[in-house]
């Protein structure tokens, strides 16, 4: 079975606290977490990417899809497909290109809390941490 793999900018405050809100909400144990750092191809306006059963989701459709994935209540985020991909990714990116000067930015990344652990992916050695 394919993973799924959200990776987060470890740095940015406001994609901390959107990780933190998943994993919290995470009650299939489905997601692995990664560092956007690892990727080999990332674009600048990444801060969140999702990889879903080999597919590489970015921008507004990442944030929705993961949420979709958590079921219950968030599968209606499914809502906001109604809107343009390029008007969702617009918002998306003016957020993410200002994320640091509108929500911080740690200097270092922040300790993962000890349960997470297991859901760590190293990719310098392709495989869970």
């Amino acid at each position: 079975m394919a993973q799924t793999i959200l990776y987060y900018d470890g740095f940015c405050v406001l994609c901390n606290k959107s990780i933190r809100f998943i994993i919290n909400r995470d009650r299939k144990n489905q997601f692995k977490i990664g560092f956007l750092n690892s990727l080999k191809k990332q674009d600048k306006h990444d801060s969140v990417v999702l990889v879903h059963k080999g597919i590489k989701y970015q921008y507004s459709t990442a944030v929705i899809k993961s949420l979709i994935l958590l079921g219950g209540i968030y599968k209606l985020t499914a809502l906001l497909f109604i809107f343009p991909k390029s008007l969702r990714d617009f918002v998306y990116k003016m957020i993410a290109r200002n994320r640091y000067k509108w929500f911080g930015r740690h200097n270092t990344c922040p300790t993962l809390p000890e349960k997470w652990k297991a859901r760590l992916i190293d990719h310098k050695q392709g495989k869970e941490i």
